[in-house]
């Protein structure tokens, strides 16, 4: 009976690490952004003089990449930063050049702080 009880146990720990990958989430997006002095993507992309603005967070890699696009010359910029904070509300980067972001990870808005506080919002974000 103990043995039976034994490999029961160990059957279910095993099941649990096995399937904690898939219940783990690594990786984000934030897509649709747009800056606080507009009301939606739309709206910014019209006006802002961009074509893009989205972000990936892989939290195995510790990395935000983020993917721009400018419309006066179309050339996409992608651009990695290194992850330095993470909790469940927030991720936050850092950048040698003093610029940082935070990500709520709940709400889809993004704090950027560089020369001064700013906010985006994204209006899909997963």
């Amino acid at each position: 009976m103990k043995k039976i009880f034994y490999t029961l146990i160990l059957f279910i720990f095993s099941s649990l690490n096995a399937y904690a990958g898939i219940f783990s989430k690594d990786i984000f997006k934030f897509e649709r952004c747009f800056t606080e002095s507009y009301s939606n993507h739309n709206d910014w992309i019209k006006n802002s003089g961009f074509v893009k603005w989205e972000w990936e967070i892989n939290l195995k890699k510790k990395s935000a990449t983020r993917i721009a696009q400018l419309a006066s010359d179309n050339m996409l910029r992608v651009d990695s930063f290194n992850i330095i904070a993470v909790t469940d509300e927030f991720i936050k980067t850092d950048d040698p050049t003093g610029t940082s972001y935070i990500f709520f990870r709940k709400n889809g808005e993004i704090q950027v702080k560089g020369l001064g506080l700013s906010k985006m919002f994204c209006e899909k974000y997963s």
